[in-house]
């Protein structure tokens, strides 16, 4: 892969800040500081395919239910999906199973 994607993350660091960004990435503030700083001591190949699909398109997600949408949004449906036990709401019960079975915050 090419240095975009560093190019991307810092960019959104100034203008999310880091604990946005660490966020919507699903990565700790330290993980994200040692990746800014070219301290990280394992392979990067996994959260450089995170980076641009979060934000390589524009700054949007490619939802499998909602369609495109901002990292905002995703990691607030994400963030509820794996707290909510059942759902009566079918359109809602699609979209949290999607949200489980997606592999963009996976680690």
């Amino acid at each position: 892969m090419s240095d975009a994607w560093m190019l991307i993350l810092a960019r959104k660091v100034e203008a999310k800040g880091r604990s946005e960004v660490a966020r919507e990435l699903n990565l700790s503030a330290a993980t994200l500081s040692l990746i800014l700083n070219d301290k990280y001591p394992a392979s990067t190949e996994n959260i450089e395919k995170r980076i641009m699909a979060m934000y390589g398109h524009g700054g949007k997600v490619q939802c499998s239910v909602l369609g495109e949408i901002e990292p905002a949004l995703c990691i607030v449906k994400w963030e509820r999906a794996h707290r909510v036990k059942s759902v009566g709401n079918p359109a809602t019960s699609r979209l949290y199973i999607a949200c489980r079975k997606c592999d963009l915050r996976s680690n």
